[in-house]
């Protein structure tokens, strides 16, 4: 938390900071402020949780700081200290939400005391609002999931429903009026969902969409939404070509600065109405399957025509690595196609889309000639980096090794998994790390650890780092920060969070009461 302290005497501003503890109620950034002026500017910079304030001060004075400060709809809880004893600062700050008045010379207990309440104050607050966001997340999260399989339906149909789909779009606050249709495909969504969000994808489609926001709320009405392998949004504003290409490229940019997703965008140069939206998506899609994989940024210059490497080409090789229950054998034949794929400096998302097509022909023929029955995910169409398509690729053919013979070994080895995360609770652990480590597929891995323990792999995880972070609390004075870090949270907030959804108390409210107990 923040606090700011404002008065025009340099020697009370410093004996306010060295009078109270404030890292022990949690303040780690104390900021100072001469006079009213300052300190509006300061918070409009900072806005700090807390404000000690005096009331006679140059330039502007504390009572107008204060209902600026209101005005302005500032949360900051207030402590005036003042050597005046006028109802009309007391007034100012009830006004501001004020938790205490204090007069000068002032007792450290009074100070301590009223301390004290105001965290106590923000807490509370902090708590109710924290309960509002994730209320309105699942609200937001059930209507934004209901509108998409509406969309979803709508677009099936061709020509599509026109009269159904305005009112969809008037459902989510656009007009009938004609819109832009911006379309961006993911490019290592996967990686992303796995690294950062624990496989929650609906919480990354919540960020994806927040972010959005932010970008173009103030622009014009919009709506966004999730359509086969797409992120989808349509934008109504008064936009030319240069504006639309603006903010296309913009969006992009804040999605791989906030959240390190990568995307390959289009858009139709002039804008649809609803009867239109087909034709506005396929002419987006035709812009990102001409798009080169390695630069998509740049508008597509493709070189001389190359002919086409075939995947078919490695079939014997990989029905080879499949009978002999070789993953080396099958990494190094995906590497080696992947690294030609690497070696040419044009390659259009169209052609990655064909080598997925006959990746799909040679699983069908493997399987075939293997005489199974298995249950296979296929290849996704829409890939558009190599190095997803490259996991892909090998984890489809790597789970026809894993369920070709299966042998007590697998058993020891998925023991082994488990034994892995025990010992490693403070890195990062991923599902694709694990799985590449103990070379497994990923969905076989997934399927395998929850049928012999009843837990999936990430939440086994999960649990394993909180009964190590609640023997840490009971039994060690280590710092809440140090015990993140040792159960592998950088971010204390976030485990916070998690350690509270475990176990129903914060980690200082669970350590105290064992404690006590």
């Amino acid at each position: 938390m923040k606090l700011l302290i404002v008065d025009d005497e340099e020697h009370v501003r410093e004996g306010v900071e060295l009078a109270i503890d404030w890292e022990s109620y949690g303040f780690r950034d104390i900021l100072a402020a001469e006079d009213g002026v300052d300190a509006l500017e300061l918070v409009r910079r900072e806005n700090p949780e807390l404000i000690v304030c005096d009331m006679s001060m140059p330039r502007m004075d504390g009572p107008r700081f204060l209902e600026l400060l209101r005005q302005e709809g500032w949360s900051a809880k207030v402590i005036v200290l003042s050597g005046y004893q006028e109802f009309r600062y007391a007034r100012a700050t009830l006004l501001a939400s004020g938790v205490d008045y204090l007069l000068k010379p002032f007792k450290i207990d009074d100070l301590d005391r009223v301390v004290a309440k105001a965290v106590d104050d923000i807490r509370r607050s902090r708590h109710m609002e924290t309960e509002d966001i994730h209320r309105n997340y699942r609200l937001r999260e059930a209507d934004s999931l209901r509108n998409e399989q509406k969309m979803a339906a709508l677009l099936q149909n061709e020509p599509i429903q026109e009269e159904s789909l305005l009112q969809l779009l008037q459902d989510v606050g656009l007009t009938p009026h004609p819109f832009f249709a911006l379309v961006f495909l993911p490019m290592n969504a996967g990686d992303v969902v796995d690294r950062y969000y624990l496989g929650d994808e609906s919480l990354f489609r919540f960020s994806v969409w927040n972010v959005l926001r932010d970008i173009v709320s103030h622009v014009g009405s919009y709506y966004g939404f999730s359509y086969d392998a797409f992120f989808v949004v349509l934008l109504q504003a008064e936009l030319d070509a240069v504006d639309l290409d603006f903010y296309r490229g913009r969006i992009g940019a804040a999605w791989e600065q906030a959240l390190k997703l990568r995307t390959i965008s289009g858009a139709p140069p002039s804008p649809a109405t609803a009867g239109q939206l087909h034709a506005a998506l396929k002419a987006a899609k035709a812009d990102i399957l001409n798009a080169n994989i390695f630069d998509p940024t740049r508008p597509p210059h493709p070189p001389k025509p190359q002919p086409y490497l075939s995947v078919m080409d490695y079939e014997v090789l990989v029905l080879e690595a499949i009978r002999n229950r070789d993953k080396g054998q099958l990494q190094q034949l995906v590497r080696a196609f992947a690294d030609a794929l690497r070696s040419k400096p044009y390659v259009p998302v169209k052609e990655l889309q064909h080598y997925s097509v006959e990746a799909n022909l040679l699983l069908m023929r493997i399987l075939h000639q293997l005489r199974e029955q298995y249950s296979v995910e296929a290849m996704p169409l829409w890939i558009s980096d190599l190095g997803e398509w490259e996991r892909a690729f090998r984890s489809i053919f790597e789970s026809l090794i894993d369920n070709v013979n299966e042998d007590a070994s697998t058993v020891q080895t998925i023991s082994a998994v488990r034994n892995y995360i025990a010992d490693h609770l403070n890195e990062d652990i991923t599902l694709p790390m694990l799985a590449e480590k103990f070379h497994f597929s990923p969905q076989y891995l997934s399927k395998r650890f929850k049928e012999m323990y009843n837990v999936t792999v990430m939440n086994y995880v999960t649990q394993s780092r909180m009964e190590k972070a609640g023997t840490l609390l009971k039994h060690t004075e280590l710092p809440v920060l140090e015990i993140a870090a040792a159960v592998g949270y950088e971010d204390d907030n976030y485990f916070g969070k998690v350690f509270r959804k475990h176990y129903g108390a914060s980690p200082t409210q669970y350590r105290k009461m064992h404690k006590t107990s």
